[in-house]
């Protein structure tokens, strides 16, 4: 297994097989958390999930498209029978964040709050074209060299000075400033 800079990456079915052989060997969760460069709690959820669903709790779920009646079915499952988020999330194969996220959006706004969740995460990317910036008005033209017109008579007067400054340190004697 290649150990990679980034906390944030997706793990491969044998990279975590590999992390459980070697905790179920005697390693523990912080001395392979620290070689591997993952979080000890991820390696516990892992032997977690491992030990009671075995490979098959461990390969990548596909996204499904949760409806409103599948997320009450499950925060039932969690108010009402009083069993754990995670235990929940295993046996339904849906992320225990995500299960811990409706719960709490249940119990803070009862279960008709679920109806208006809407798919989190980063949106499909669309490729468009390359963003063209387009074409100025007359007037806007003008303003804006006007405005860059200012900006350098103002940078050339705060020249003209420090060199004036400077004639005269260099000089020993007092200059005159310049009327302009």
């Amino acid at each position: 297994m290649t150990v990679k800079k980034s906390i944030y990456r997706k793990h491969s079915l044998s990279d975590k097989l590999e992390i459980i052989r070697l905790y179920e060997s005697g390693h523990g969760s912080t001395s392979l958390g620290k070689r591997f460069n993952i979080d000890q709690k991820l390696i516990r959820s892992w032997v977690f999930i491992y030990r009671n669903l075995g490979v098959s709790g461990l390969e990548k779920l596909s996204p499904a498209q949760t409806s409103v009646e599948f997320k009450q079915q499950i925060v039932r499952q969690v108010i009402e029978k009083s069993l754990s988020c995670q235990i929940v999330a295993l046996r339904y194969g849906v992320s225990y964040s995500a299960v811990k996220a409706w719960v709490a959006k249940v119990r803070d706004g009862g279960y008709s709050s679920l109806a208006s969740l809407k798919n989190q995460g980063r949106p499909s990317k669309v490729m468009k074209r390359s963003y063209k910036r387009k074409p100025l008005a007359e007037v806007e033209k003008m303003e804006e060299e006007l405005r860059y017109l200012r900006a350098e008579n103002a940078y050339l007067k705060k020249l003209r000075v420090l060199v004036e400054e400077r004639i005269v340190r260099e000089s020993g004697k007092p200059h005159k400033p310049s009327k302009d």
